[in-house]
């Protein structure tokens, strides 16, 4: 009799352990604050001082995040909100430049982010607010057919952490990598 229970709670632990299911897809918030946004490589900055042509600029953030500012000289970007760029720009042009400079920076376009992986086209995108993975395969041309619809994964550039099952809803920022797995059948 013990062994006949034995096998049954073996038979039984072997079907319920088939019948396990894979960890709920990960979803966050989808919103992104524009004034939290850290500028970073890659990002085309507009900087305007009114009624001063030569202060108002474009620049596209290389990897140092640094610009050469007229009057100010070296200028970091990277790792600062437009606000923050803002301020001290104001804050260093009182000094000796001009009596009330009127600064405006704002971003004009972001970083790219990535998709790869079973797409139709694989490449790097322009990053809009409001992205979501869904968006983001939508931009890439959809699901090659071999794609694993559930095989989402989404490396964060802020922290370089890989994201495993993530959910369609779940936002991409610029700079992350989106790949789509490859299925089996």
């Amino acid at each position: 009799m013990k062994i006949m229970n034995l096998c049954v709670l073996v038979l039984l632990s072997a079907l319920l352990a088939g019948c396990s299911t894979s960890p709920p897809p990960l979803m966050d918030d989808t919103t992104v604050n524009a004034d939290e946004y850290l500028l970073g490589a890659g990002d085309t900055v507009n900087i305007n001082v009114a009624n001063q042509p030569d202060l108002t600029m474009r620049v596209v953030l290389d990897n140092s995040g640094t610009i050469n500012y007229p009057y100010i000289g070296k200028l970091v970007l990277k790792g600062k909100t437009a606000s923050q760029v803002d301020a001290e720009i104001t804050q260093r042009l009182l000094k000796g430049y001009l009596e009330r400079p009127m600064v405006t920076v704002n971003i004009a376009e972001f970083r790219k982010f990535y998709i790869s992986g079973e797409i139709e086209n694989p490449n790097g995108y322009a990053y809009e607010p409001g992205m979501t993975v869904e968006k983001a395969i939508a931009l890439g041309g959809g699901f090659t057919d071999r794609a694993d619809r559930k095989d989402l994964r989404l490396r964060k550039a802020s922290t370089g952490e890989l994201l495993n099952n993530v959910d369609v809803t779940h936002s991409v920022h610029p700079g992350d990598i989106l790949i789509i797995g490859m299925g089996f059948f």
